[in-house]
């Protein structure tokens, strides 16, 4: 096991309708496994085909259930973070709904693009290349209108992808150059999901070549992020992507609270092939 301080700000519990995983025994797993930190992330959407597919997060009666959790595990620092779907369209809505009760943490996530495609979910079909354009320049919108504190899963659609598909993003990264641009400007942290270790993608997302850009461009706030919807799945690949995030040269890993940026080490390797 690692001997280093764990976090993950990228947790799905009972309140996400698409999730198992029971909070206690969650919590109970992150102490035996040396976690310092984790956020608790359920889906907060509020666009209208999500709404109707899988209903309103009860935001309060989440908040007072995690509340109690916080007492029964105080050896553990436990987030009450939400994860945001399309902030850019429904953040004035949100600001309303969080002037008296704000979450500690929140996720921006692009899921569902303005043309109805559903980045999140298993494709099975070639994403075109003016769907993954779409996609990325929507993300740039998001971190414009920003509202959140982290980005979650940039290159989401990857994840659900037979790799034959994977289109080629070549003449795309300038977006992403963007993206990265205004994150680093307003302290938004980039999000290292590995949850396409699941998957026949069998990487994090973004994978290293797109984090390579970030680092380059100045970025060093990230974070990583299970995204994990089931126990079995927490922590089982931290080891081996906090070995590739040293071997691109990071130092730290970061966690939100309280409006302040917290950092726990994690080394670094050479960074001499960072660049090549």
């Amino acid at each position: 096991m690692n001997s280093l301080e764990k976090i993950d700000t990228h947790i799905h519990g009972n309140y996400s309708s698409d999730s198992i995983l029971d909070y206690r025994k969650l919590c109970q797993k992150a102490i035996a496994q040396n976690y310092k930190v984790i956020a608790f992330t359920e889906h907060y959407d509020l666009i209208e085909s999500e709404i109707i597919e899988y209903g309103l997060l009860p935001y309060k009666k989440y908040f007072r259930e995690l509340d109690e959790i916080k007492k029964e595990f105080p050896d553990l620092e436990i987030i009450t973070g939400i994860e945001m779907g399309e902030p850019h369209i429904t953040g004035n809505i949100a600001k309303r709904l969080f002037q008296n009760n704000s979450p500690e943490y929140v996720i921006g996530s692009l899921h569902v693009t303005r043309e109805g495609l559903n980045v999140s979910l298993k494709l099975n079909r070639p994403i075109t290349k003016e769907e993954v354009r779409q996609y990325y320049e929507e993300n740039l919108e998001m971190v414009h209108t920003g509202g959140f504190d982290t980005l979650g899963h940039l290159g989401i659609y990857k994840r659900g992808l037979d790799p034959a598909y994977l289109p080629d993003e070549s003449d795309l990264l300038y977006i992403i150059d963007e993206i990265f641009r205004e994150m680093i400007k307003k302290n938004i942290c980039l999000e290292i999901n590995n949850s396409g270790f699941k998957t026949k993608f069998n990487d994090f997302i973004p994978e290293s070549k797109i984090i390579k850009r970030y680092k380059k461009l100045g970025g060093e706030l990230i974070t990583l992020a299970s995204d994990s919807h089931e126990l079995e799945h927490f922590d089982t690949f931290y080891d081996k992507t906090l070995d590739k995030i040293t071997a691109l040269g990071f130092v730290s890993l970061y966690w939100k609270k309280g409006n302040m940026w917290n950092s726990v080490d994690i080394g670094a390797k050479n960074e001499e092939k960072l660049f090549n």
